[in-house]
């Protein structure tokens, strides 16, 4: 785990870590606190519905309770290596509400094929909003 991570963690007493199966081949780690939320509150309930059932299968199913250890590292069940393609390192993503961990082979090609949509994405999720400070002023 980076230094500045740690760090984080430390000044938010973030030591308690539930790590699963991400999206992309990712794995997802959450602090103790948000996961727990997660299950309670956001989540699907699991019901007899299949498709709820399938995901929450998929996510809490396959969850692990992690620590770091003494040196500072993330000690992933092998179950959770094999379905991210880790051998020894990984990369690290730091997002609003949770990290995420990939290959670093899974990383660079997931990149690639959404290099060429990134455009689109920005179009279609900013696309409506108007910045008036980027549009020049007419004057009077």
């Amino acid at each position: 785990m980076p230094v500045q991570f740690r760090r984080i963690m430390d000044a938010l007493d973030h030591d308690t870590w539930f790590i699963t199966r991400g999206y992309d081949n990712s794995l997802f780690l959450f602090e103790k606190s948000r996961w727990e939320k997660l299950l309670q509150e956001e989540l699907p309930k699991a019901t007899l519905e299949p498709r709820k059932m399938d995901f929450r299968r998929f996510l809490v199913g396959s969850s692990s309770k992690i620590k770091l250890d003494g040196q500072g590292r993330l000690l992933i069940p092998q179950y959770l290596r094999e379905y991210a393609g880790i051998d020894r390192e990984g990369v690290l993503l730091g997002m609003e509400d949770h990290l995420q961990i990939w290959s670093e082979t899974n990383w660079r090609e997931y990149n690639q094929r959404q290099a060429a949509e990134y455009k689109k994405m920005a179009a279609e999720l900013f696309g409506t909003h108007t910045f008036n400070a980027a549009e020049p002023k007419e004057e009077a």
